[in-house]
């Protein structure tokens, strides 16, 4: 009971704590009626209806569920003179008046006057109109087409034989699911039948990793079909797709929230930076712990030969945006945002992700000899394709595609 109260508390007092900000903006609750006056008084402090309105329009709901009715309204002024008791207290024990205390209110300000002045000087004034998103819409069909989606089963082995043996047995009419039970070298799978759960053809396989070879021979297979034995990376297979989704276009009206919300992130965040740069230059500022760092930082040559030898392809995304973002004049740096997409494209499969980065590569460097590489896997990343482990394997393509182009023009 004394932690509830104890919390209520909390919330009231950052409910006045922050009250210009937000508490201030809050509706008056119809629950707790309109009238004019004295909500309470301790010792000399008075508290009006209209501050206590606005306090208990500062709560969360489920706080403001416990102040229901004309009792509630009177529980909650009970609450509001219990804080200020404990507020007259700390005064008069002169607690705001210590450096830590000092500090603390400063800081508290400080982040209710910054709070304002983000919302009524930069959030408030970003607009998007409605014919902004609609056009987001129909120019980016690939962000909101849902991956197609496929479940099965398999049995797999490194010996052949097995594989062989299987094949035969599953002709006669053995069950799929309890022969990949009982003999499924697959551990981690063999316990449900051999089922792999759903995955997107060209994705990630439970038990079998990444595999183009897995993955065309399955895609191919219609649902209740089993496969011939199929030969990959770790062994041999043999698949029965249970379950099969085709690609799908998510409608206009499912997604205008979200590209509203993505637009005014967007342009907020724009608005933000802008708004820094302008501040910037009216009042001068130094860094001095950004100096000292700068001063002993990595170049750009090791942090590239680190990307090298990194196995993680995300610890491998951040070396090369470390290039990107602090060295961006550097010879490396648009081959850095490439091979960010890349990464994102070809081991992650994080398509969005890969283009928004490719994007930013032909804005930041118009010129770089990557944007043809860029274009290349931007139009290509969600098809089928041989397996690509560099830049060279990208530029390969590139001038495979030219030669069938120009010999089709023949």
């Amino acid at each position: 009971m004394l932690a509830k109260r104890l919390l209520v508390l909390v919330l009231i007092a950052g409910c006045v704590a922050f009250g210009a900000a937000s508490c201030s903006r809050a509706k008056k609750d119809k629950a707790l009626g309109s009238k004019t006056g004295l909500a309470a008084k301790v010792s000399d402090y008075k508290i009006t209806e209209e501050e206590m309105l606005r306090m208990f329009g500062g709560l969360p709901d489920i706080q403001k569920n416990q102040f229901k009715g004309p009792e509630g309204q009177a529980e909650f002024v009970d609450r509001l003179i219990e804080q200020y008791l404990i507020y007259k207290a700390a005064i008069d024990d002169k607690m705001d008046k210590t450096d830590e205390m000092k500090d603390q209110i400063r800081q508290v300000t400080m982040n209710i006057i910054i709070a304002d002045y983000f919302s009524k000087k930069i959030s408030d004034n970003v607009k998007v109109d409605p014919k902004e998103v609609e056009a987001y819409y129909a120019a980016n069909p690939r962000e909101f087409t849902q991956a197609p989606v496929m479940r099965a089963q398999y049995l797999f082995t490194t010996d052949s034989l097995k594989a062989v043996k299987w094949q035969k047995r599953l002709a006669k009419g053995e069950v799929f699911t309890k022969l990949a039970t009982a003999e499924s070298e697959d551990k981690t799978t063999a316990p449900a039948g051999g089922d792999v759960g759903y995955f997107n053809p060209g994705g990630y396989v439970k038990g079998v990793g990444n595999s183009d070879v897995f993955s065309a021979a399955v895609e191919k297979l219609e649902v209740g079909k089993v496969s011939g034995i199929i030969r990959f990376e770790k062994g041999f297979a043999i698949v029965r797709v249970t379950e099969k989704n085709a690609a799908k276009t998510q409608a206009f009206d499912d997604v205008k929230a979200t590209i509203q919300n993505k637009l005014r992130s967007e342009r907020t965040e724009e608005a933000y930076k802008e708004t820094i740069e302008r501040l910037k230059k009216k009042y001068p500022s130094e860094n001095y712990i950004k100096e000292r760092l700068n001063a002993t930082k990595r170049t750009p040559e090791e942090l590239w030969e680190m990307a090298q030898i990194e196995a993680d392809p995300r610890n491998r995304i951040q070396y090369y945006r470390d290039i990107a973002n602090m060295y961006p004049t550097h010879k490396n740096a648009p081959e850095a945002l490439f091979m960010i997409g890349f990464t994102y494209a070809e081991e992650l499969k994080d398509f969005v992700q890969a283009r928004r980065t490719f994007d930013e590569l032909e804005q930041k460097y118009p010129q770089s000899t990557m944007i043809e590489s860029a274009k290349w896997m931007r139009e290509n990343m969600e098809k089928a394709h041989t397996k690509l482990e560099s830049i060279e394997g990208v530029q390969k393509q590139v001038d495979e595609d030219k030669a069938r182009k120009a010999g089709g023009t023949k």
